[in-house]
């Protein structure tokens, strides 16, 4: 597609000797980076260049490769030229000296002598074969220079070098590539074709330097929507080139001046907000400058580091106050579907989607920031339908915020009556009422009964120690005995089941035994059969499978119970029924 326009871009620069570059007024890398690295393969191929601009380039641009050379105006446009004819003599020697408010130029002949006739007067005009502008949507953006050489541009080719969807097609060659991040990016696809024809490496690390500062800047560090595949390629390319990417980082983001960090805070301290039209903008005069002690080049990347980060803004300019009356803005938008392109070519400005800027001039600056904020708003009035019946809309909001600040109160009232965490609070102390069962309050009264009838409670306890007694003999002797478990089984479990057997657990920890052991009566009658045997000795390791009875057997005296859950001394009466068992007593108590 660019093939046909390389080739009569590089046929129309073999013929040309002395060549022109531009780049629009308060140049940025972009149209700097691509213009400087233009100019140094010119040089490189003989050619006489001038890199001209009509401003100084910023300061923080300082480290761009062969920046001293760019020139802030067109050589001989000013020079008034006094002609003299050589037909009837020859000049010998020229001189000039000064008399007051005159200039006296004096020419000595060699033979004869000059008249007045000989004298003519002309208009000095600069001289070029070839003029190339780059990042320039049109030549007005070009600046005052331009106006003042107008005709130049008129009578010389021109070959228009840009990537703007709002570019005139201004040349009589015009490449422009607006799918493209940056104009240094549309010239290295021309770079490399002049490689290729001229069979010899052009792009040496600084041009490639040059390129990348433009990419970089023009997509925000890679950070803006016209980041494409393609520019991350050309990127790559030039990396390998040699390009210095963190030459350019650190001079373009990374180092910042106080003036300029003092230029932020007025600006932010001037930001205003329109909700209804969906805007975001701010102001920098004149005196705003000299309080920061800043200079207008320092104002560039504002828009992009502050004020284009606005939540909820769709278009976000900045209003800056110039020299000679003219004022300056420049425009951001957040999507695609808000051109600010458009807007900014109606006041007769241009640039991209989302990126552009015009000049309001022949009004004060107070009388700027109102059209450029009335021109603002018609625009997005348009574009949002906003008809204008609708226009007090601000004011209807205002009524909403207070709303919200009646309904701030409610908020802790809403807290207050949070029922859940209410209910929640008696439903954590039911938890320990449950386990407090009232079964604990009726066994005091229940020991009450038994300290009032001892001897009729205390025998089914006796029964109880004396079948667990009996128990581990039998299961010795494998002789069944009937119901011991379910009465073993009960004691844990006593608290729960009051009726069946209400005493037997609280009668074996409460331990009544030493109060009736005195008795005579219950020592009486197991004393003639315990006694006849005095070999319980050798019960201690028969209980051995137990753990707790190995351990109070042996202690035990002769004719002496253990109890097999306290492991204390049984002195209780016998059971009526154990005085029918001798003859079940175990064969080891019988005589041998």
């Amino acid at each position: 597609m660019n093939q046909e326009i390389y080739d009569q871009i590089t046929g129309l620069i073999d013929k040309s000797q002395s060549i022109l570059l531009m780049t629009h007024a308060r140049s940025d890398a972009d149209g700097l980076g691509a213009m400087l690295s233009m100019y140094k393969v010119l040089k490189g191929m003989g050619k006489d260049v001038s890199a001209v601009t009509n401003d100084p380039a910023p300061e923080e641009l300082g480290f761009l490769p062969s920046l001293d050379i760019v020139q802030n105006s067109i050589g001989g446009g000013d020079d008034f030229v006094i002609s003299v004819s050589t037909a009837n003599a020859e000049a010998s020697k020229i001189k000039y000296n000064v008399l007051g408010d005159k200039v006296n130029i004096v020419i000595s002949p060699k033979e004869g002598g000059f008249k007045p006739e000989d004298v003519s007067f002309l208009q000095g005009s600069a001289q070029f074969d070839l003029i190339m502008t780059f990042d320039t949507g049109n030549l007005e953006h070009l600046g005052p220079i331009y106006d003042e050489n107008a005709e130049l541009f008129f009578k010389t080719p021109l070959i228009n070098v840009d990537h703007h969807a709002s570019n005139t097609d201004y040349g009589q060659i015009n490449l422009v590539d607006v799918v493209a991040a940056s104009a240094t990016e549309v010239l290295f696809g021309l770079l490399k074709d002049m490689e290729k024809k001229q069979n010899k490496k052009l792009v040496d690390e600084d041009i490639a330097t040059l390129l990348l500062a433009g990419i970089i800047t023009d997509t925000g560090s890679f950070q803006h929507s016209n980041t494409s595949p393609q520019a991350m390629a050309t990127s790559a390319e030039l990396l390998d080139l040699g390009a210095r990417q963190q030459e350019i980082i650190k001079n373009i983001y990374k180092t910042k001046k106080l003036s300029t960090l003092k230029l932020w805070g007025i600006v932010l301290s001037k930001v205003q907000v329109d909700p209804v039209y969906r805007m975001v903008w701010s102001t920098l005069s004149e005196q705003d400058l000299r309080e920061a002690g800043a200079k207008a080049d320092e104002t560039g990347t504002i828009i992009d580091d502050l004020l284009a980060t606005a939540p909820g803004a769709e278009v976000i300019f900045l209003i800056k106050q110039g020299d000679n009356g003219v004022t300056s803005v420049s425009m951001r938008s957040t999507s695609n579907a808000v051109d600010v392109g458009k807007l900014s070519t109606e006041m007769g400005g241009g640039g991209h989607i989302r990126a552009a800027g015009f000049r309001v001039s022949g009004q004060s600056f107070e009388e700027a920031v109102n059209t450029v904020v009335s021109k603002a708003r018609a625009f997005q009035a348009e574009r949002l339908n906003i008809q204008p019946g609708n226009v007090p809309a601000p004011a209807q909001e205002v009524p909403q915020v207070e709303e919200s600040k009646e309904e701030v109160p409610q908020e802790p009232q809403g807290e207050r009556v949070e029922t859940p965490l209410e209910f929640a609070a008696p439903e954590v102390k039911a938890a320990p009422k449950k386990e407090v069962k009232p079964e604990k309050k009726a066994a005091p009264k229940k020991q009450e009964k038994k300290e009032e009838k001892p001897k009729a409670e205390k025998k089914p306890a006796e029964r109880k120690s004396r079948k667990q007694t009996t128990k581990k003999e039998q299961s010795k002797q494998e002789k069944p005995t009937e119901a011991p478990k379910p009465e073993v089984k009960v004691e844990p479990a006593a608290p729960k089941p009051v009726e069946p057997a209400p005493a037997p657990t609280p009668e074996v920890k409460a331990e009544p035994a030493p109060e009736v052991a005195p008795e005579p009566v219950v020592e009486a009658q197991p004393a003639p059969p315990v006694q006849e045997a005095p070999a319980p000795a050798p019960v201690a390791p028969e209980p051995t499978p137990a753990p707790p009875t190995p351990e109070v057997a042996p202690q035990a005296p002769a004719g002496t119970v253990i109890n097999p859950k306290t492991g204390d001394e049984d002195t209780s009466a016998p059971d009526p029924a154990a005085e029918k068992r001798p003859p079940d007593v175990p064969d080891w108590l019988k005589p041998e």
